[in-house]
């Protein structure tokens, strides 16, 4: 699988790096995470370039990492600052530094040229710092490619089948419209329903709600969601409403980095923020993993549109991000200055 590698990925959670030697792997490159004795995060590639043992099974000396091998030691740029077998170093004898940054309680990673990278080209995810919000995020690993997990984010359509109980009051009844555009490289869904039946988590507004989905992807696979809802008939209620992103970093080829964030009034319980979390993930861990699970193995690693799929109307989110994303990684290729060739 190829993949875009001149924008920011989600790396991790905050609270996932310490001063541990973490591994992550992002775009089938093995990544080192730890903090600093200051508190910030180094991210270099988890492999020395003596004989490729992995950094992470080695040990920290203050911000300095020693590989457990042969006890090489690099700093958080990646040059190696102590060769205990000679006394000269060569040139190639240092590992790759990745730009790091924590903004909007992720750590961002950028994986191309570390001369191009610009935090001004983080996603912008400044509601999750407005006023009166406060933020809950959880993680979990998916057993699938990162492209089925977006094609089922943008397709809000499966909720009335997958999620009855859970995320959707069913299909029955009501009409809906959606709306699909691009804007510069983002895409976004907007959905409309009127005379719904609620979801659970709005029962409280009656037997038949009108509600408003706008979805906005960004390159590297992030995510928002934006959802108003009210009782038929009734105006959508002013403000943001409620907020919640999913991110899907891809890991591998066929595996994925999930996170995922909700946005809630501050004012509330932090319990109800911690429960309304848990029972987020326990959905998707119940729900759509094991349908994603069955769909991976299905299509076997095969291209979504060589397999020649049967295209409804909820599918038009996931195949314009398609669409863009092969625009994007051809603009890629064509840039001699983004060699994205393993180092």
């Amino acid at each position: 699988m190829v993949f875009q590698h001149y924008v920011w990925y989600v790396a991790a959670l905050p609270e996932q790096v310490d001063r541990q030697l973490r591994r992550r792997v992002i775009l089938n490159e093995p990544v080192l995470l730890y903090r600093t004795e200051a508190g910030g995060i180094v991210g270099i590639k988890d492999r020395c370039p003596h004989r490729f043992a992995p950094l992470s099974r080695g040990k920290l000396h203050g911000d300095v990492v020693e590989c457990g091998y042969h006890g090489l030691r690099f700093d958080g740029t990646g040059r190696c600052v102590l060769n205990p077998h000679h006394s000269a170093n060569h040139p190639k004898n240092r590992v790759l530094s990745f730009p790091i940054k924590e903004r909007y309680g992720f750590v961002w990673i950028w994986m191309g040229d570390p001369e191009l990278a610009n935090t001004d080209d983080i996603p912008d995810l400044s509601y999750m710092e407005a006023p009166g919000i406060r933020n809950v995020y959880g993680y979990m690993k998916g057993d699938y490619r990162y492209d089925i997990l977006i094609d089922n984010l943008l397709d809000l359509t499966h909720a009335d089948y997958l999620h009855v109980g859970s995320f959707s009051g069913g299909a029955a009844g009501g009409r809906s419209e959606t709306k699909t555009f691009e804007k510069g490289n983002d895409v976004f869904v907007v959905l409309n329903q009127w005379d719904a039946a609620p979801a659970p988590t709005i029962a409280h507004l009656g037997g038949k709600v009108d509600q408003r989905f706008v979805i906005h992807w960004h390159p590297g696979q992030v995510i928002t969601f934006e959802h108003k809802a009210a009782p038929a008939g009734q105006p959508l209620l002013d403000g943001r409403g409620f907020c919640f992103a999913h991110v899907a970093t891809p890991e591998t080829d066929g595996t994925t980095h999930y996170f995922m964030s909700i946005g809630r009034d501050a004012n509330e319980d932090p319990e109800t923020d911690k429960q309304a979390m848990i029972g987020m993930s326990a959905v998707i861990r119940t729900e759509d993993g094991p349908m994603l699970d069955a769909i991976d193995e299905e299509m076997g690693g095969k291209d979504l549109m060589a397999m020649r799929p049967v295209i409804l109307p909820g599918d038009a989110g996931g195949l314009l991000v398609r669409s863009v994303m092969q625009r994007l990684i051809r603009a890629e290729s064509r840039n001699p200055d983004s060699d994205t060739s393993p180092s």
